[in-house]
């Protein structure tokens, strides 16, 4: 058997969704009190899109009793493990080598406003991962995260977290000041992720979703029954702006220009790929009632040459055998 990589392990902390607990306290009285931050993690594009007096509690989303501010199944997942007992388990099912998502607490920069401060933070958070895995970045290798609305400053931080063993960065799936990311603007950051040898992360929890008016359904959350299908609901939009992303480094050139930029998807479901590779089949057929296709490989072809998708078999991609054959060349592993 060959080499077998683990593209989306993770690494999480007890004092996530509690920063004033850990080594991210100083940004505490910048981000939102925990209840505000669970809210955000799971249910944040949903909230965000309803008027200010129609906003659920917190409290009431997740049930929780008076003084307990984090679900206990939640608090149960949160067990900060040692890198040696990871390299044991890892040696144990196989797995030779595994990027390593931070947890929650790293998707939550966009919150911070000042943008000193933001830049601070990102930093601080990639250090968490450095220092948790220093020594063992020839087996677990941090995902860095940036921030796209420096693109001084994100390129300077995927620089230095690739000296610190990092192979791949997460970015957030959302134009940023008005311009789209497949735009030539980011062409600097693309060129950076070739050069430095990193990957491209799209991960849940960095794919926002776009609600708009369609989130005012008339939620009545003093009705318990009304909670179940809010969270739900807040959770259907995660592959649309990864879907987004991909057609706009398709038809804005991106992956022309940059042949050699890996882009990698994650916790996203995989049932819409399939679709999303017909399309552009269709799409960029020579001709067409949309004109000619002025690019030597079909739209598709570039899809199967720069993204990967790992399936989450476990919540509801129950189709991953099928996607591993028709797609070999784009369906990864994860544990």
């Amino acid at each position: 058997m060959g080499r077998v990589i683990d593209v989306d392990s993770h690494w999480t902390f007890a004092w996530e969704f509690e920063p004033s607990k850990g080594p991210l306290a100083k940004f505490a009285d910048d981000l939102p009190r925990t209840q505000d931050l669970l809210a955000w993690f799971f249910a944040g594009d949903l909230i965000e899109a309803l008027p200010e007096n129609l906003r659920p509690d917190p409290a009431l989303l997740f049930g929780l009793p008076a003084g307990q501010d984090i679900p206990d199944h939640w608090k149960r997942l949160q067990q900060t493990g040692k890198p040696a007992d990871r390299i044991e388990w890892m040696d144990r099912i196989g797995i030779e080598f595994a990027l390593v998502n931070p947890g929650g607490y790293g998707s939550t920069f966009p919150l911070i406003r000042d943008e000193a401060k933001r830049a601070g933070f990102v930093r601080a958070a990639n250090d968490v991962l450095v220092e948790t895995l220093d020594g063992y970045t020839q087996r677990c290798s941090p995902i860095a995260v940036v921030d796209l609305a420096d693109l001084d400053g994100a390129i300077a931080e995927m620089t230095r977290m690739r000296s610190h063993g990092s192979r791949a960065f997460s970015i957030r799936t959302e134009p940023v000041g008005g311009l789209s990311l497949g735009h030539p603007h980011f062409d600097r950051v693309w060129a950076a992720a070739v050069d430095l040898g990193m990957v491209v992360n799209i991960h849940v929890g960095n794919v926002p979703g776009v609600f708009g008016d369609w989130a005012n359904l008339g939620w009545n959350f003093d009705d318990p029954d009304s909670i179940g299908p809010f969270l739900r609901m807040a959770n259907t939009q995660r592959h649309h702006s990864a879907e987004q992303f991909l057609n706009a480094m398709l038809y804005g050139g991106a992956f022309i220009r940059h042949p050699k930029l890996t882009i990698l998807l994650s916790e996203i479901w995989a049932g819409w790929l399939p679709n999303l590779i017909r399309q552009t089949e269709v799409f960029s057929a020579k001709r067409g009632p949309w004109g000619d296709w002025p690019h030597p490989m079909s739209g598709a072809d570039y899809l199967r040459r720069h993204v990967r998708l790992t399936p989450l078999p476990g919540l509801g991609d129950w189709n991953t055998l099928d996607l591993i054959r028709d797609y070999p060349e784009m369906v990864v592993f994860s544990s």
